[in-house]
């Protein structure tokens, strides 16, 4: 019996470790949720050719544009906890790129964001025909203009490559937090600028007006993912117990079954046997 209980304790671990794996595989799934619109905001899906007007809770996924009007803009979450966040400027198209969206590009407008949860040594990056500029935890904007892009380092660091007409880098620099730099295109960076006190302060007020809108939203959708998770674990549990039912039962047939047998070898007489040259008579 202590082997029936270890199997059965194994069965109720394992569905829970599935269960939970499960949810982890969840999260990897790696999709944009449109948390904000103002204004005129289209989507266009990968592969398809008609734009349809982007709203709040719309999935995006690799391959989707997103193209914002004059004074418009469009707010984009890459996670659950809303810790790396992508802000659509008016009058700017942005194509989301690679199946974990680490990449979004930029034919023209501008582009402001925040990056605060990659794994280590991963990278978030925007890129311009001409421009790359990547985060590995920090924030800032980033600019595509018909002859120059502007990179500005809000928070962290940055770093930014430039490239040539065949796609050649040119240069990298580091973007320090502060400051910003103007590219031409197929130059090399140009000389480090300070950054405004008018820039950083329209970044502070975004940012906590940002914060504010994201507390909000983490406060009403915290019951529903609770009772989501709570769902998905009975479901697991109930699953387990009846899984465990239907075992233990087999093992006390099969428990039964010995014992019969057992119980019949015990009683069943053992045939006569008489030895050699004794004869046996019937009189």
């Amino acid at each position: 019996m202590l082997k029936v209980r270890y199997l059965i304790f194994g069965l109720f671990a394992g569905a829970l470790l599935l269960n939970s794996d499960l949810i982890f595989a969840k999260e990897l799934v790696r999709e944009a949720r449109v948390i904000l619109v103002k204004g005129e905001v289209n989507i266009q899906k990968s592969g398809k050719t008609e734009w349809v007007r982007a709203r709040e809770g719309m999935i995006l996924t690799d391959g989707d544009t997103a193209k914002t009007g004059k004074n418009s803009a469009v707010e984009l979450a890459f996670d659950r906890d809303k810790k790396n966040i992508v802000r659509l400027d008016g009058d700017s198209t942005a194509i989301l790129r690679g199946k974990m969206l680490k990449e979004v590009e930029l034919p023209r407008g501008k582009i402001r964001f925040v990056v605060k949860s990659l794994k280590k040594d991963s990278s978030f990056v925007i890129k311009t025909p001409t421009v790359v500029a990547g985060a590995r935890g920090s924030g800032g904007d980033v600019i595509a203009g018909d002859n120059m892009d502007t990179v500005k380092a809000f928070e962290d660091e940055l770093f930014v490559q430039s490239f040539d007409e065949q796609g050649n880098l040119i240069q990298e620099i580091s973007l320090k937090e502060g400051w910003e730099v103007m590219v031409e295109r197929f130059e090399a960076p140009g000389e480090l600028i300070e950054i405004t006190d008018v820039d950083k302060g329209d970044w502070g007020s975004w940012k906590e007006d940002l914060g504010g809108r994201i507390e909000e939203s983490v406060r009403e959708e915290q019951p529903a993912a609770i009772q989501e998770n709570i769902s998905q674990v009975e479901s697991v549990q109930q699953e387990t117990v009846e899984k465990q039912g239907e075992y233990k039962q087999e093992v006390i047939q099969q428990e039964d079954t010995q014992r019969i047998d057992e119980a019949v070898k015990e009683e069943t007489p053992a045939p006569a046997t008489t030895t050699s040259g004794e004869y046996q008579s019937s009189y």
